[in-house]
C-alpha cells in the first residue's frame, strides 16, 4: 500500500525593515567585513522591531485564512525557533522557561487553536524547519491528524549574533507560518514528495572553514542522491533549486556543484533579507506568488544547519 500524501500550503511570512549592510560600519563592524559582504552581493538584512509573538499571531491568522480553516481544525502545532527567550516582549522581560512555555500555550489558544498539541523545537539551526516538516508529514501519513500548523520565528538580539563570518553572511529576522494537510486544498498547494536528512559525519570542531564547507557539500550531495533515488528524478527534472540565502556567490557555487545551471537557482531574495534560517520556505512562497513556478513544476530545497543538512522536494499541485 502506498503511503498517504501530505501537502504544504497557505504560506504566510513577515520580515522586518531592511537595514543596509553599509550601516554596519557605523556599529563597529570592521570595514573589511562590510566590504566582503557587499562584494558577495549581501546588500541588507531584515530587522524585526516588534515582539515576535505579535508577528506570529498575524502570520498564523493569515495562514489559516488562506487555508480556509478555523483554529480548532488544527490537530498539532510545531513552533520552530531558536529565539525562545525573544518570543515575548522582545526579550526585555526576564521570563522563566515555564512562563515562556505557558505564554506559548496562551498565544495559540488565543488564536482559536484550542484542540491541538503543541511542540516547540528550539535547536537545530536551519534544519530545524526541515525536521519539523518531516514530523508533520509523518503525522499526516500515520493518520495522527489532518492539519498540522508549522510556525517558524527568529529574531537575533545582538549584532554579534547576526554576523556569520564562516558563511560570509548576516542573519535576518522573520516569521513564517504554513499548514501541512492530508488533502490538497482548493487553490495552491505543494505536495511533499521527499524530506531527507543528511548528518555531517566528518566535521571536526577545530577544522578550518574550507574543510567544514567541503563536508557540508558532501552531505548535501548525499541528501540530493537520496531524493533523486526516492523520487526517480534528476536535477534536470526540477524547475528550481532553492538554497539558503547566505550570499549570491555561495548560492551559485552550490547550485552548480549540485548539477543546476545558474538560471535554475532562485536568487530573488539573496542579499535582500539576510540569511533567515527558514528562508527556503520564504523563497518557495515568493516563487509561487511571482508566478515563477507553474502547476506540476518540481522544486528542490536544501537547508543546512550546524550539524546536519537535508533536502525537501515538492511539486506544485494542479
Amino acid at each position: 500500500m502506498s503511503a498517504k500524501q501530505a501537502f504544504l500550503h497557505s504560506i504566510d511570512y513577515a520580515v522586518g525593515a531592511a537595514v543596509p549592510i553599509a550601516s554596519l560600519a557605523d556599529q563597529g563592524v570592521a570595514i573589511e567585513t562590510v566590504d566582503e559582504l557587499l562584494a558577495k552581493g549581501v546588500q541588507a538584512f531584515s530587522l524585526l522591531e516588534r515582539p515576535l509573538d505579535q508577528v506570529i499571531g498575524e502570520c498564523v491568522r493569515a495562514s489559516l485564512d488562506r487555508a480556509g480553516l478555523q483554529g480548532d481544525a488544527i490537530d498539532s502545532v510545531i513552533l520552530v525557533t531558536e529565539s525562545f527567550a525573544e518570543l515575548f516582549d522582545g526579550g526585555q522581560t526576564d521570563l522563566s522557561f515555564r512562563q515562556i512555555r505557558n505564554r506559548c500555550f496562551d498565544l495559540f489558544y488565543g488564536l482559536g487553536i484550542t484542540k491541538a498539541s503543541l511542540l516547540c523545537a528550539t535547536y537545530g539551526g536551519c534544519t530545524n524547519f526541515l525536521q519539523a516538516s518531516l514530523m508533520a508529514k509523518s503525522m499526516i501519513q500515520q493518520g495522527l491528524g489532518r492539519h498540522v500548523l508549522l510556525v517558524a520565528a527568529e529574531r537575533f538580539s545582538t549584532l554579534a549574533s547576526r554576523l556569520m563570518d564562516e558563511a560570509v553572511s548576516v542573519a535576518g529576522d522573520g516569521v513564517a507560518a504554513c499548514v501541512v494537510s492530508a488533502e490538497a486544498p482548493a487553490g495552491s498547494a505543494f505536495r511533499l514528495d521527499f524530506i531527507g536528512l543528511a548528518p555531517y559525519k566528518n566535521i571536526v570542531p577545530d577544522a578550518d572553514m574550507a574543510a567544514k564547507l567541503l563536508e557540508m557539500f558532501r552531505s548535501m550531495k548525499h541528501a540530493a542522491a537520496d531524493c533523486y533515488d526516492s523520487c526517480r528524478m534528476q536535477p534536470g527534472d526540477f524547475r528550481w533549486v532553492v538554497l539558503g540565502d547566505y550570499n549570491r556567490s555561495t548560492t551559485l557555487t552550490y547550485s552548480k556543484l549540485l548539477g543546476f545551471p545558474p538560471e535554475r537557482a532562485f536568487l530573488d531574495n539573496v542579499g535582500r533579507l539576510g540569511h533567515i534560517p527558514f528562508d527556503p520556505l520564504i523563497n518557495l512562497a515568493d516563487l509561487h506568488r511571482s508566478r515563477q513556478v507553474s502547476q506540476c513544476d518540481a522544486v528542490l530545497l536544501f537547508l543546512c544547519g550546524p550539524l546536519s543538512c537535508g533536502a525537501v522536494a515538492v511539486t506544485l499541485c494542479p
